[in-house]
């Protein structure tokens, strides 16, 4: 009987472990085997269940089932905290092995038990007070056990140490500029720009400020960011020229960076005049390039 226990404890784990996260089949396997591991700690401990007469007539007394599924349940947190101590993971395929040498353990205990003669208790309801007083005693002691093993393993899990936090440095837009949710229309006499720049966790750094319009650096300078603290500066962008496109302006504070789409402003069109009209002599060839003012700002542009 041991032996039909301890395999249906084994083939239970192999369905969890080959259920790969599928709750809807693991769950019950799950129960299963973790009755069989009850059951096998009833059997280390007090023998096998001592059933007078044949074993429909009588069958597994409630209260057995009961204390096999609180050792079963108790088992589970046990494991966990073996497999902590020992440094490995609590995982899926961790849990499974430590239940199946548990299940090893305790179906080589019982075995040897039953190999030993050893007097095994009886599960049938005796009456008196001596009864009543066994049915406490089994109930409170796996009760205390198991809030006294889980009221160590969550003290020692608050008490133990935790890996600091990486630090970081991030750089965001801020007042009105937090709200740009479309391109902006760089005035002729150029644009300031807030931003915000927060450090948390790491030593104060001294980097630069830098504002790239297109890919390319337009303007920098060195900045003083201190530890654990929330910056707000300022960055003024240049006029761009008024050809329509759009300009990819990013602001960066050493390799953190943010930024939006920019153009100039429109110019106005002038008024429609018939081609007899008009003198090209009367036209400067400088007025004719306007690629020679846009050509500072080429790069990332979306005309």
């Amino acid at each position: 009987m041991t032996l039909r226990v301890v395999l249906s404890a084994y083939t239970c784990l192999g369905v969890v472990l080959a259920a790969d996260g599928r709750a809807w089949l693991a769950l019950p396997f799950c129960m299963i085997a973790l009755l069989a591991v009850g059951e096998l700690w009833l059997r280390a401990l007090s023998g096998p269940p001592v059933l007078p007469g044949p074993l429909l007539e009588r069958g597994i007394p409630i209260a057995r089932l009961g204390f096999a599924a609180v050792a079963g349940l108790a088992t589970l947190p046990l494991v966990a905290l073996g497999l902590h101590a020992a440094g490995a993971p609590v995982r899926l395929l961790p849990l499974t092995l430590g239940g199946a040498v548990t299940v090893t353990m305790l179906g080589a205990a019982a075995f040897f038990r039953a190999r030993l003669r050893l007097p095994a208790q009886d599960d049938g309801d005796s009456g008196g007070l001596s009864g009543h007083a066994r049915t406490a005693v089994a109930v409170t002691v796996p009760a205390v056990l198991v809030l006294a093993v889980g009221g160590v393993a969550v003290r020692a899990y608050l008490a133990s140490p935790r890996p600091a936090e990486p630090g970081y440095l991030s750089v965001a837009l801020n007042g009105w500029a937090a709200q740009i949710d479309r391109p902006v229309t760089v005035p002729a006499r150029g644009l300031i720009v807030p931003v915000r720049v927060t450090s948390a966790g790491i030593d104060t750094t001294r980097t630069r400020l830098s504002l790239r319009i297109g890919g390319l650096v337009v303007a920098t300078r060195p900045v003083t960011v201190a530890a654990d603290t929330v910056q707000s500066m300022s960055v003024r962008v240049p006029a761009l020229p008024a050809d329509g496109c759009l300009h990819a302006v990013s602001i960066s504070v050493g390799t953190t960076s943010t930024g939006f789409y920019a153009r100039g402003p429109v110019a106005a069109r002038p008024a429609a005049v018939r081609p007899a009209a008009v003198r090209p002599a009367a036209v400067r060839p400088a007025a004719a390039r306007p690629a020679a003012v846009a050509g500072a700002f080429r790069g990332r542009t979306t005309c």
